[in-house]
């Protein structure tokens, strides 16, 4: 195969940086298939993986896992994180007729499937003289991606992230380290920042011509949610995962085109003002990995003086147990108790609060820069106002922009619309009772609390922005209240507990009713007029395309006749040919015997 154009091989774990590389590469001219993965949502520009290789790398990862292992087979990790090797061989004969199939397209050629990091070995020995191109990206951001893809084994398994990120790279590694003349070590974030470093190494290393090439137009910087070298998120994580830290220092060592000026791992340091102007509070039950991402989002967006104080509230999961103690010994607040639930651990956070501001946050959503500032200086200028909330940004099963309306009493009363992730008065908390313990299932606590601080004549103020990152995910406690009975029973409690605030505010509340069903039967009028038109105007549409096929069906048959009709020429015209053949020859023969009779004649 030596003879044959050599092959560029694209791998690393992240998808987008490796659709980034490849795309660049068809630019410059490789080849990197024609049966192609389509581009979607998640990839605009295209993802560049065969479809052959790609299901191929698929079918040898997933058969050489372990079964029952836990993790995410498909990509080739268990939790085990054991690999049967010796399977590879079962599928050389089919990766040679993939390759030979590639190998007969012209020119230079080239694949990327992000699973073959992990296959490098089989695959080298097939490919005669290949160069590669191994891409990694930090693990936070590699995390933070498989989050937002809202697959529900990550959104379970927070933790694979980062585990599944240091197998791959190890990897990725290795085989640089025992291939340095024909592969390039390259980071995503620092192609990001800059391209042209990589462009003049792919000249350098393998010849391509990017003169003409406008990296502007192929860069699509969307698809990467990139942090600031300093962020809070790059200490917490290399502190919380000093494996992951150590192993992208030393890619950053051996890489080619290296990230190791866009990352810093500062010490940590738990907030703990004096006087502290909010305090936020963080329950947490068994979601450590979670719980980074909450705290280095409220040191990103709460301006000092602040207090951060996180509620343990009885983990058990170990994951959880070593974040703890990471941030204890790191000099963050860390209150343990015995598990309570969640309004239990949140008035534990209220009750240690010596801010007049509390922000209560989950530990698995993320503050958003831009809301704490704006509603302190809210809650400064207007002491009627109690609590200020703001819109969320939903990201896992779910994503989108969620714009939560202003507050009414009369739309509050029958269903909750704000977060707990609001900024309130400790003195709302404190009149109110703090959240109530004794529902009879967790999840509608802020409701409860809101209702109460409504009661007590508290105005709630909404501010138009982004306040947080909600995380929707399978586990959730509000995903557990889909249950009939169980809603009915919270329903029960809440009313029966404001009972005087419903009783008064019924005439309003039925009012409100009529006139959502009014407007639902208004909705339903709307929707039926508009199945009708739409349906007559497909019934149109299908008068408009039986009249066409009619027309075209007439178009038909008379192309059909004309082409018999030339067919019967055609058929005359060769027996035509045919006769006037046969009467040449009959004439050649009678002139030949006429000659030679008068030539016999004249020789006598």
């Amino acid at each position: 195969m030596s003879s044959e154009p050599s092959p560029v091989v694209v791998a690393g774990m992240h998808r987008s940086g490796t659709s980034l590389i490849a795309s660049l590469l068809a630019a410059l001219g490789i080849a990197m298939g024609d049966d192609l993965l389509a581009a979607d949502a998640n990839n605009r520009k295209g993802y560049f993986e065969d479809r052959g290789l790609l299901a191929l790398n698929r079918r040898m990862l997933q058969e050489a896992t372990l079964p029952d292992d836990g993790g995410h087979p498909d990509w080739g990790w268990t939790e085990s994180e054991r690999l049967g090797r010796g399977r590879f061989e079962e599928h050389r004969e089919p990766a040679r007729a993939l390759l030979a199939e590639r190998i007969r397209s012209a020119g230079r050629w080239g694949w990327k499937d992000p699973r073959t990091s992990l296959l490098l070995d089989f695959w080298h020995p097939l490919l005669g003289d290949p160069f590669y191109v191994l891409v990694y990206r930090f693990p936070w951001e590699v995390a933070d991606s498989m989050q937002r893809l809202g697959a529900e084994v990550f959104l379970r398994h927070p933790d694979y992230a980062y585990r599944i990120w240091s197998f791959y790279n190890r990897h990725l590694l290795d085989f640089h380290r025992r291939h340095r003349e024909r592969s390039l070590l390259v980071s995503t974030d620092a192609l990001l920042r800059r391209p042209e470093a990589l462009l003049a190494l792919l000249r350098e290393r393998l010849g391509l011509d990017s003169s003409r090439l406008s990296v502007g137009e192929i860069l699509d910087r969307e698809l990467f949610e990139r942090l600031d070298a300093d962020d809070p998120l790059v200490s917490l994580a290399a502190a919380t995962h000093p494996d992951c830290a150590e192993l992208l220092r030393d890619l950053d060592a051996a890489a080619d085109l290296p990230g190791s000026d866009l990352w810093r791992a500062a010490p940590l340091r738990g907030a703990d003002a004096e006087v502290p102007q909010v305090s936020v509070v963080i329950p947490c039950f068994d979601h450590g990995e979670f719980l980074v991402e909450a705290v280095a989002s409220v040191e990103r967006s709460v301006p000092p003086p602040y207090e951060l104080i996180v509620v343990n509230d009885g983990s058990r999961q170990p994951r959880t147990l070593e974040v703890l103690d990471v941030l204890r010994q790191a000099g963050y607040r860390i209150v343990d108790q015995e598990n309570a639930g969640l309004a239990a651990a949140r008035n534990r956070g209220f009750e240690l609060a010596r801010a007049p501001y509390v922000l209560p946050l989950d530990a698995d959503n993320r503050l958003r820069p831009g809301f704490v500032g704006p509603a302190l200086q809210i809650l400064d200028e207007h002491a009627e106002i109690g609590v200020v909330y703001g819109d969320r940004r939903d990201f896992g099963l779910r994503s989108g922009f969620v714009d939560v309306p202003p507050f009414e009493l009369d739309t509050i009363l029958p269903f909750n619309f704000i977060d707990a992730c609001a900024l309130l008065r400790k003195e709302v908390w404190r009149v109110c009772g703090g959240y109530d313990p004794a529902m009879p299932a967790p999840g509608w606590e802020d409701w409860d609390l809101w209702i109460g601080a409504a009661e007590r004549g508290w105005q709630f103020h909404h501010w138009p922005g982004e306040a947080f990152d909600y995380r929707v995910r399978p586990q959730s406690m509000l995903a557990g209240l889909t249950d009939g009975d169980l809603r009915r029973r919270q329903y029960e409690y809440v009313i029966d507990k404001h009972r005087a605030l419903y009783w008064q505010r019924l005439p309003e509340l039925l009012l409100a009713a009529q006139r959502a069903s009014g407007n639902l039967y208004q909705l339903s009028r709307d929707h039926e007029r508009l199945h009708l038109e739409a349906d007559a105007a497909l019934r149109s549409q299908s008068m408009q395309l039986t009249s066409r096929d009619n027309e075209i069906n007439a178009v038909r048959a008379e192309r059909d006749r004309v082409y018999a009709e030339l067919g019967r020429w055609q058929e005359r015209v060769a027996s035509m040919e045919a006769t006037r053949a046969w009467r040449l020859r009959r004439w050649a023969v009678r002139l030949k015997r006429a000659l030679w009779a008068g030539l016999n004649s004249v020789e006598e």
